[in-house]
């Protein structure tokens, strides 16, 4: 697995989806996203690691490859998260809805404990459903040669 292609899909993923939000907002005076948008970066970048994995190495992750991208990928995610949520909310609110509770405080702590559990989940399932997805897409394309 390739942790900076992880972060950086991540990153890319994180602002592009605050940007959009606030475009959107904006121009609809309407009130897009939620705090659970902030899961949708490790999904997307999970995904994309999953069908490289399976590019490359012609197979689905084992468990324990699996397992090991899980734990590794939900704490880059959270690094991501709070560096989003107390770094770069003065330029886009969407990430600062992290930040609602003091650092640390109780508030804080489940808030983070559920976006823990959001991500360690999301990476689990969905590098499995990109690898997956690139075989069946190497199968059908082999089988039309």
């Amino acid at each position: 697995m390739n942790y900076l292609r992880y972060a950086l899909v991540f990153t890319f993923t994180a602002i592009g989806t605050g940007v959009l939000i606030a475009f959107l907002q904006d121009n609809t005076q309407s009130s897009l996203g939620s705090s659970a948008q902030v899961l949708v970066p490790a999904m997307i970048a999970a995904l994309i690691e999953g069908q490289r994995f399976a590019r490359h190495h012609r197979r689905k992750p084992t468990h324990k490859e699996a397992m090991n991208f899980m734990w590794i990928a939900s704490g880059i995610a959270i690094v991501l998260n709070l560096a989003f949520g107390f770094l770069a909310a003065s330029l886009l609110p969407e990430f600062g809805k992290l930040a609602i509770a003091p650092i640390f405080s109780a508030q804080f702590n489940v808030l983070m404990l559920i976006f823990a559990v959001g991500y360690l989940i999301a990476n689990r399932f969905f590098l499995g459903i990109g690898a997956g997805n690139q075989l069946t897409l190497s199968k059908e394309s082999d089988e039309t040669e």
